[in-house]
């Protein structure tokens, strides 16, 4: 098949599977990254266009999506009481409805009894997660939030008080770290984390915008980007409103784009250290810059000019990144948010609402007591055909680390400007001398996992110049950097040796290896894509390799005839080479770590698997 039959064809059948969707016709906000398109995830994503009457504990939607109750069984915050028959679809919208209950052993004369579904299947970034809802008109929380089983990483997509006086002009765009015991939660408590809308006011709410007079309802639209641990885009009817990076926010806040970080932390009863209140409740923030529209780099320039607080996880609830080179287990950074996630929609009367509590009357009236949902749809990046990826061409595609977005430095050359490591500046890292590092984490998913050549961006008027990559602590390539006659006329060094990337997040570290005191100034790393191995070579069907992870043997099972199976260390070494018993692959003697296996059949056909020795 010819590449253009070929993405004729891929047209047409995603025309075929979006014309019955909601969503049809509106495009995905966010940016699928480099050498990416959004794939819609079905397991995921619902547009509602059913019934479904609520009953006990049952599962409903196409391959029973939606579980119709919380993730586990607490029955919900404040004076709330989650229940199975709350949950309706009408052909049309997942209803929510909340209304009175005599029951109050959670305090108060009498409860709310509300909706509440979970999915059935969970998401992971890098993850784009969006839904049209048209919130109560009643002073409760409407719910559209993503939170892990454990329930410690939670990122609310929309937390809206649609009938709450003071509140009900704001949508609250916010995540939340939890520590369980003692229970102590952190999320952003900044100003601008309250998002105001013109559309709405403090006499006009997004409960009243919503119900529209009792007219058409309407609905806003709500999305989350989860590109990585420490990276969430925010999105509020298509726009970009508030992005979350390392150390840094940037908020769109009444028409200007406002690039903060927090000023100070301090102990609280816990014993966590956690962004310090400036006296009015708020989070106390310095405002780095301001801009018209929105800037990546400005954002990263004000996280690298911070004090140095993450804003995912200030506290580091959710652990640290080891750096266990020299083997001291040194933690460097927050975490941030890496676990499986589900999806969980409801209403609820929180904790810090029980003193407004909805009336008897406003909880049994359907003017107000409905939050309905038209369509949740969810998408992963994956790599475009049309670049290259995909059948018909090969997959390329490239990761890139900029060079100044380095978590970690040092070195042994005091230089008088920046003692032991390199300076990072806005776009480029610079008084680089021998023996500097810089260390970076690359997350790469499982479309991008592959082989890459190594492609740096750097300058020296310098003799004697190197430069050295290590992956996960392994030395990779060592390649002398020209001397071009300047610190910034940069250009393109192709390393050596090529790089095995699997899925996953690794360690990158750059190393000024040669021997002047001198080296040289870097932009940035560009991997680019050779091989990729993210999928089976289509004349080895149905192969199975368990278990993996393994200690000794690995077992395979594949319907076409192997006629030998080789596997490679992260260098690219082959460590071993099998022509007999196709069956079973002793690991017994590799030591622990990732490799990568490769199938050959008679036909030359290939397929690769990646699998770790414990």
């Amino acid at each position: 098949m010819t590449k253009l039959n070929y993405l004729t064809k891929l047209l047409f059948l995603f025309v075929l599977s979006t014309q019955a969707q909601d969503w049809s016709g509106i495009p995905v906000p966010a940016n699928a990254g480099s050498g990416n398109i959004w794939e819609l995830q079905d397991n995921v994503s619902d547009d509602f266009n059913y019934n479904f009457n609520a009953s006990s504990w049952s599962n409903f939607g196409d391959n029973n999506k939606w579980y119709n109750f919380y993730h586990n069984g607490w029955d919900g915050p404040g004076y709330t009481y989650w229940k199975n028959g709350n949950v309706t679809v009408d052909g049309s919208d997942l209803v929510i409805n909340v209304g009175y209950t005599t029951e109050n052993s959670k305090g108060g004369s009498y409860g709310v009894a509300s909706g509440c579904v979970t999915s059935s299947n969970k998401v992971q970034y890098p993850v784009y997660v969006e839904s049209a809802i048209s919130v109560a008109n009643i002073s409760l929380a409407s719910c559209f939030w993503l939170l892990s089983p454990d329930d410690t990483e939670e990122i609310d997509i929309i937390e809206n008080y649609g009938g709450v006086a003071n509140w009900k002009h704001l949508t609250h765009i916010s995540h939340h770290s939890f520590v369980r015991s003692p229970f102590t939660d952190y999320q952003p408590r900044d100003r601008n984390s309250w998002y105001p809308d013109s559309r709405v006011s403090t006499s006009y709410g997004w409960g009243d915008w919503c119900y529209n007079n009792g007219g058409d309802r309407r609905y806003m639209r709500m999305g989350v980007n989860w590109i990585s641990p420490k990276h969430f885009e925010y999105y509020i009817d298509g726009e970009l409103v508030r992005v979350m990076y390392y150390n840094a926010i940037a908020t769109n806040y009444n028409g200007t784009w406002q690039y903060t970080y927090f000023n100070s932390m301090n102990w609280d009863v816990n014993g966590y250290k956690l962004p310090t209140n400036n006296g009015s409740g708020y989070t106390d923030v310095t405002v780095h810059t301001t801009s018209s529209t929105y800037n990546f780099d400005t954002l990263k320039a004000t996280s690298n000019a911070s004090n140095g607080y993450n804003v995912i996880d200030p506290a580091w609830f959710q652990g640290g990144d080891d750096n266990d080179e020299d083997g001291n287990g040194v933690t460097v950074e927050a975490r941030g948010f890496t676990k499986e996630m589900d999806i969980i929609i409801n209403m609820e009367s929180q904790s810090w609402l029980t003193g407004s509590t909805p009336t008897q009357a406003d909880l049994n009236n359907p003017a107000k007591n409905q939050m309905k949902v038209d369509w949740v749809r969810v998408y992963k990046p994956v790599s475009d055909p049309a670049s290259g990826g995909g059948s018909g061409g090969s997959n390329s595609h490239s990761l890139i680390i900029e060079a100044e977005d380095f978590h970690n430095t040092g070195g042994t050359f005091d230089d008088g400007f920046v003692p032991f490591g390199v300076n990072n500046n806005t776009t480029t890292i610079n008084y680089v001398n021998k023996e500097d590092y810089a260390e970076y984490k690359l997350d790469v998913t499982t479309a991008e996992a592959g082989e890459y050549e190594i492609n740096y961006q750097i300058s020296t008027p310098a003799d004697n110049a190197a430069v050295s990559i290590y992956l996960n602590g392994v030395l990779i390539s060592e390649d002398a950097v020209p001397n071009n006659g300047g610190w910034d006329s940069y250009q393109e060094l192709t390393a050596s040796t090529t790089i095995t990337l699997p899925a996953g997040t690794h360690d990158i570290k750059i190393v000024a290896s040669g021997s002047n005191d001198w080296q040289w100034n870097m932009d940035k790393i560009e991997f680019g894509s050779l091989n990729s191995l993210s999928a089976d070579h289509a004349e080895i069907k149905q192969v199975k390799i368990f278990p993996n992870p393994a200690n000794n043997v690995i077992h395979i099972q594949s319907e076409t005839a192997l006629t030998r199976i080789e596997i490679y260390n992260i260098l690219g070494a082959k460590v071993l080479e099998q022509q007999n018993n196709m069956k079973t692959v002793s690991i017994e003697h590799l030591k622990s770590g990732s490799y990568f296996m490769k199938l050959i059949a008679q036909n030359s056909s290939i397929t690769k698997h990646i699998i770790v020795k414990h």
